[in-house]
């Protein structure tokens, strides 16, 4: 029996005694555990993250064993914990787009003249 289990039938004993205010606190505490459990699974899944995430300039990759998925956003990973996929620009191999912080990444294929005619005001980051 989990705590939730619990919770219920301490609160059915309490409506046949029609205690209201002892029935309101069970409520409450109710709504306290999910809440606790719901931030837990969170946590969860952000240590599962951080035991796969890899930075390898100029951005992030998830590594799982020999698999690796990415790139990522190194500002949104550092600035708020989110793994927002990179986005290639189609004509300009090795330059890197992130389509909410607007931030242009460059790995070591990209070539230089080609990024001056595309650069459209967002921040760069390069290798």
């Amino acid at each position: 029996m989990g705590i939730i289990d619990n919770v219920k039938d301490i609160a059915e004993l309490i409506k046949k005694y029609n205690n209201v205010e002892l029935n309101r606190k069970i409520i409450d505490l109710r709504d306290e555990i999910f809440e606790l459990r719901e931030n837990n699974l969170k946590l969860k899944e952000e240590n599962k993250i951080s035991e796969k995430i890899v930075f390898e300039k100029p951005y992030y990759w998830l590594k799982d064993g020999l698999k690796k998925d990415g790139p990522y956003c190194q500002k949104c990973y550092d600035d708020n914990k989110k793994l927002i996929r990179l986005q290639e620009m189609r004509d300009f191999p090795g330059c890197w787009k992130c389509s909410v912080c607007k931030c242009d990444f460059t790995d070591s294929s990209y070539k230089p003249n080609n990024f001056d005619s595309v650069h459209n005001g967002g921040s760069s980051m390069s290798s």
